[in-house]
């Protein structure tokens, strides 16, 4: 009977001690990098425009660097929150879109991104601690975790687009007002993503997150509506379509005269801007004493 004990023992103290062990290496500090990726109605794929979680419209040549730090906290074992800072660069271009009507609108944007915001994350396939001792056929698999997040924030933008281009001077479209009307340089964020994480040894790991960004604004890119009218150079820049026999647009012409105000349209008022991530994450455990043996 005491030997049954013993064995029933030995059994729990692991689970108990792993039970236990995650409140006491709550907190985690990490750096990611990656790519950024711009959802709009500038530049995009050869269909039109799709929104939501799709990678159909990105232009996978204008990928852009993404960097984010931040710390993680789990309020559960398997419920965490990760404060982030997020800088990024988002641009996009009609003329290498696969769309002949996107390239024939011939607008083009990029814009410096700054982001404050948080996010919750749920863990599918739980978060376990590595044991000294587990054995080794278990070990690949239990250092596996993976997540759903849910989160939100603010960023900071302030879309330029070239004058010419060929010498790179790049201008703030903002105060040119190229719709006839105003717009701020801060917006909110709404971010639903996936992820997951690789233990590498009880302190530091590696993950791979996977978010979208929905927008407050759609003029992330400057073009929201119809045209203004306005003969600035950037307002309107688009070209005439060539048409076949059976009016099927064929190619792009030459410079078309200017749409006059509130007649064409220039973006799609539909639906606002989003913007994708997908991070490569590097974390810290910063672990408090945990004096339990372990197993």
């Amino acid at each position: 009977m005491k030997k049954l004990i013993y064995l029933i023992l030995l059994f729990l103290i692991p689970l108990i001690t792993d039970a236990q062990r995650w409140k006491h290496e709550r907190l985690s500090a990490f750096a990611s990098i990656g790519n950024s990726y711009f959802l709009g109605d500038l530049g995009g794929g050869s269909k039109d425009g799709s929104h939501y979680f799709s990678v159909r419209d990105i232009d996978w040549k204008l990928t852009r660097p993404a960097f984010q730090a931040g710390v993680r906290y789990r309020l559960t074992r398997d419920l965490a929150v990760k404060p982030t800072v997020t800088y990024a660069r988002l641009k996009a271009d009609d003329a290498l879109s696969g769309s002949l009507g996107r390239q024939s609108r011939n607008l083009h944007f990029r814009t410096n991104l700054w982001e404050l915001g948080a996010q919750f994350e749920y863990y599918l396939i739980k978060e376990k601690h590595i044991g000294r001792y587990t054995f080794s056929s278990y070990k690949g698999i239990n250092r596996i975790s993976a997540y759903v997040s849910l989160g939100g924030g603010g960023f900071y933008f302030n879309p330029k687009s070239e004058t010419l281009r060929d010498n790179k001077d790049w201008r703030d479209l903002r105060p040119m007002q190229n719709e006839g009307v105003s717009y701020g340089t801060f917006a909110g964020y709404m971010s639903i993503g996936i992820g997951m994480k690789y233990n590498l040894t009880d302190r530091w790991a590696i993950g791979l997150d996977i978010s979208n960004r929905y927008t407050t604004t759609d003029y992330l890119d400057d073009a929201h509506d119809t045209y203004s009218g306005k003969d600035n150079g950037f307002a309107d820049r688009h070209f005439d379509i060539i048409y076949d026999e059976d009016m099927v647009p064929i190619d792009i012409g030459d410079r078309g005269d200017l749409y006059p105000e509130g007649r064409t349209m220039r973006g799609d008022p539909s639906y606002n801007d989003a913007y994708l991530f997908t991070l490569i994450t590097c974390y810290y455990k910063i672990n408090s004493v945990f004096s339990m043996p372990k197993y």
